[in-house]
Parts: C-alpha cells; structure tokens; sequence
C-alpha cells in the first residue's frame, strides 16, 4: 500500500470519527430539547386543570384525549399525574381509540384500550368483546356435554361373573401394597405409600363381601375401577407365574391369562357401548337445557 493511500484513508476515518462526533452531539441535544418540551407540555396541562378547577372538564378530557392517543411520546402516568388523575381513571375518562382492526366473526371496528393493547389474536382470529363471550359460552356449552357425555361411560357398570372379580383381587392383593411404576421394595416404593391398584383391589373385594356375591353370580363394576383391576392384574400376573397359579387356581379353572383377558375384553365392550350411548344422548352440535347445564356442572363437582 503507498504512502498516499495510507493517508487518505486515515484522512477517511478521521472524517467520519468527526461525523459521528457531531450526529452523537446533536442527537443529545435533541433529546434534551424533547425533554423540555414534554416537559413544557405536562406543565401546560396542569395550569389547563387549574384554570377549569374539574379534572374531567371537556376542554382538560379532549386535551388528554389527544395527547395519550396521538403523541406516544408524552408518557401515560406523568400526563394523567398532571391532570390530577392516575393512569386507570384518565383512561376511563378519554375512552378508547379505534384501532382499524375488524373482528373477523361480525366485522366491528376492535377498539383500542391502551397504547399497551394489542388484539386478542393469541389463539386465533381477532375477535370483538361481544363475539368472545359468544364464542367462551359455546366452548362452555361444549365442555357441559363433554362431561356428561364422560359421565354416562364413568357410570357404565362392566358385568362379570363374580368369581372373575374376586380371582383378580385376590391376585392383586397377594402381593404387598406398591406404588405404580415403581419396583417392588425400593426406596421410592416405601416413599410412596399405598398402591393404587392395590387399594381398588382391596375395595372391590370387599364390596363383593358385602354383596354376598360368588360363583356365577353376575356382579357389575364401574368401567374406571375395572379397567384398574384388569391392568394391575395383568401386571402382577407377569411378576411371578408360579404364585399366580397358587392364588387363582383354588378360584376357578380358568387360566389367570384367559380370565384376565376376558375380563379386559369386557371392558372395552363396556367402554365401546357407553360411548355410543353417551354420542346418542348428546350428538355432535346438542344444546344443553337449563337443567343439563345444571347437571353437567353437579357432576363437575362430584
């Protein structure tokens, strides 16, 4: 590189060093002189609600009106401090601003609430106040039927011979209570406390104790609690094969295998059939009556 180029570059860089020097300058001036004004602004506006003595005289509202919606750099808080008013009541007093958004269900301007709002388009479309409440009490309607409709399957009662039940308790409780997913006699099982299943076991049991069920007695049991049975059987049944033929073979027959998966056949047809009658009583689109509303809710809380 010669000489000459070497100082013309540098004769560059000390150009724009200076450039940038006075563009640095006259930006804090400008800053400065912005402060002054909005300063000079906010203090015109306190002598605006001195001189009309109401803080929500028309003159001081249409002032605030046009300095809040239509010059952003004059700060909320400090301009609804200088009419005497905090920021919630200033905007309640100014009222919204139109914001050129339309909802897309019934075609309504949106409205602006603050310079913070942005439209509610988090999950979808934007939408009015009006068209939201619309669209919250269809979702509510629909989450009313989806509970009774829930309810009519959790109410289904899988119909089993009674010595079916009682060989797929006796199996669960054979073995000590335990935590599901957790391994027999570990750390995490003594933690844990009692076993789910083992529990639903020991109260289906009793339950046919006090029915005095047994045999070919048919005997039915909530689709909830059978398909815990059913599962928690299976699962013990693969843990030791010899003692599982000890526990079910004084009961019945039956291989503990074969019984088991009847029993879990029974309740998927129980399961598939309360379906189909929870979708007849309350098909796609069903409005619920006062009543059903009344009742889904009930149910909620039970």
């Amino acid at each position: 590189m010669s000489e000459e180029s070497l100082h013309e570059i540098l004769g560059d860089i000390e150009r724009s060093v200076r450039d940038f020097t006075g563009a640095e300058a006259a930006l804090a001036e400008a800053e400065q002189r912005r402060d002054r004004t909005r300063q000079a602004v906010l203090e015109q506006v306190e002598r605006l609600r001195a001189e009309v003595n109401a803080h929500h005289a028309p003159k001081l509202i249409g002032v605030l009106r046009h300095l809040y919606w239509q010059q952003p750099g004059i700060h909320g808080r400090p301009l609804a401090e200088a009419a005497g008013l905090n920021l919630h009541d200033m905007l309640a007093a100014i009222g919204p601003a139109p914001s050129g958004i339309l909802c897309a269900d019934c075609g309504t301007e949106l409205l602006r609430t603050s310079r913070s709002w942005k439209p509610p388009a988090r999950y979808g479309p934007p939408l009015c106040p009006d068209c939201v409440s619309q669209e919250r009490d269809a979702q509510w309607r629909q989450y009313g039927v989806e509970r009774l409709r829930a309810r009519i399957v959790a109410e289904a009662l899988v119909q089993a011979r009674a010595v079916d039940w009682r060989a797929a308790a006796e199996l669960v409780l054979a073995f000590p209570p335990l935590s599901q997913e957790v391994g027999r006699g570990t750390v995490a099982d003594q933690q844990d406390g009692v076993w789910r299943g083992w529990e639903n076991a020991r109260v289906i049991r009793n339950r046919l104790i006090a029915a005095a069920a047994d045999g070919d007695d048919t005997m039915g049991v909530a689709v909830e609690e059978a398909q815990l049975l059913v599962d928690t059987a299976l699962r013990v049944a693969d843990w030791d094969t010899a003692r599982t033929r000890d526990i079910v073979d004084p009961i019945t027959l039956e291989p503990a295998l074969a019984l088991l998966t009847r029993l879990k056949r029974e309740v998927r047809i129980t399961v598939e059939a309360a379906r189909q009658r929870a979708d007849a009583a309350y098909p796609e689109g069903y409005e619920l009556s006062k009543d059903e509303e009344s009742e889904a809710w009930r149910s909620t809380g039970g």
